[in-house]
């Protein structure tokens, strides 16, 4: 039963996008990830009444402060805040309900060495995934307007924040042992990926974290040619930025960061009266459809906006006041492990989702609050 356990994480890993495959249990809409996060509990939970250590799971719940956290903070948000939209309710409620199951068993089933070999499993799936995605745009099918890769997800941001993790979580392990070129191909193939999604977050939000492990860490960065090869790098990142995000704001009427700012000024003015208690779980999306015309007083760029495009409002929103202390601790554990070199590269990666957090926020959908509250819990360990 262990073994099946443990398969069942590789595959759940493996096959993040597995939600993708969306079908009807009876009168239940499910998918295939949750299947498998399902299967994965079922073993789970006989592997740990077989080895009578289900008290004892239970008490070890309480290390995770993480999950605790989110668990906790959605319940006082349900009894707190009025539901509008029992839909959005329901679906991030899925979400968070499976995301917090797998993210447990995936801490308790696995040490050290097979969380590493899980991660970089996981990576090879985003690479397959990444592939795909290729594959199915040059086929026609769901093709951008920009010609941006995000294959057949909602949005190329998606695709970016699920590769990301993994570019930078196997770009830091190539770091490590920079002699083993077995280790580049990896890395080098999911950051080609990554810049075909043309997310400067999370373009950006990569290379800040890689320069900043890099300049700290890496024996590289005592060869000049790399510092070379690092400035002008930065340089093109910077161009590039201007070029597809500020230039078209100060030249065309419809940007990204155009949008951006209708987001957060519909935010602001959503704030004054729920800044306590948030907007209530998963409910952004109503608030911000029935308020954005009347705030900006004219037509919205977008009125089907999911999420703030903020962390901290994101939290705000979800969780009121409590919410905002909890992304805000979290913060600085990050930070406090990163420069007591505590958990390292988890803390790198999850710093990853705080800074392309900034402008950029689809935590809340199956696949990445899972790497959002995996590698959160990773990096926060004693």
């Amino acid at each position: 039963m262990q073994t099946i356990n443990r398969l069942l994480i590789f595959i759940n890993l493996f096959f993040l996008q597995s939600y993708l495959l969306r079908f009807q249990l009876g009168p239940y809409p499910t998918n295939l990830q949750e299947i498998l996060i399902a299967l994965n509990a079922f073993t789970f939970f006989i592997l740990i009444t077989k080895e009578r250590r289900i008290i004892q799971t239970l008490k070890n719940l309480k290390k995770h402060w993480i999950i605790l956290g989110f668990a906790i903070l959605t319940l006082i948000s349900i009894l707190t805040v009025p539901i509008i939209n029992q839909t959005d309710f329901l679906r991030h409620g899925k979400f968070l309900f499976f995301a917090l199951i797998f993210s447990f068993i995936f801490l308790k089933s696995l040490n050290t060495k097979e969380r590493s070999k899980a991660l970089t499993l996981g990576a090879f799936g985003a690479l397959t995934f990444g592939l795909f995605s290729i594959i199915y745009n040059l086929l026609g099918y769901n093709v951008a307007a920009d010609f941006r890769l995000l294959g057949p997800l909602d949005a190329a941001v998606y695709l970016a924040f699920y590769i990301a993790p993994f570019f930078i979580y196997s770009s830091i392990d190539y770091l490590n042992n920079p002699k083993n070129f077995k280790k580049l191909w990896l890395p080098l193939f999911l950051g080609i990926l990554l810049l075909l999604t043309r997310s400067m977050g999370a373009v950006g939000g990569s290379f800040i974290i890689l320069a900043f492990y890099v300049l700290k860490n890496s024996p590289l960065f005592k060869r000049k040619a790399f510092k070379i090869g690092l400035i002008i790098t930065s340089t093109l990142l910077i161009a590039s930025i201007f070029y597809t995000k500020i230039l078209p704001t100060l030249t065309t009427e419809y940007s990204s960061l155009d949008e951006r700012g209708e987001i957060w000024k519909t935010s602001a003015y959503l704030l004054e009266e729920n800044f306590l208690f948030g907007l209530g779980f998963g409910q952004f999306q109503q608030y911000y459809q029935e308020n954005v015309a009347q705030v900006l007083n004219k037509e919205p760029l977008d009125y089907y906006v999911l999420q703030p495009h903020n962390i901290f409002l994101l939290f705000l929103f979800q969780y009121g006041i409590l919410g905002l202390l909890f992304i805000t601790y979290v913060i600085y554990k990050v930070i406090k492990n990163i420069f007591e070199q505590k958990n390292l590269t988890a803390a790198l990666v999850a710093s990853y989702f705080l800074i392309h957090g900034l402008i950029d926020t689809p935590f809340f959908k199956n696949d990445l609050l899972i790497l959002l509250i995996t590698f959160f819990e990773l990096s926060s360990e004693d």
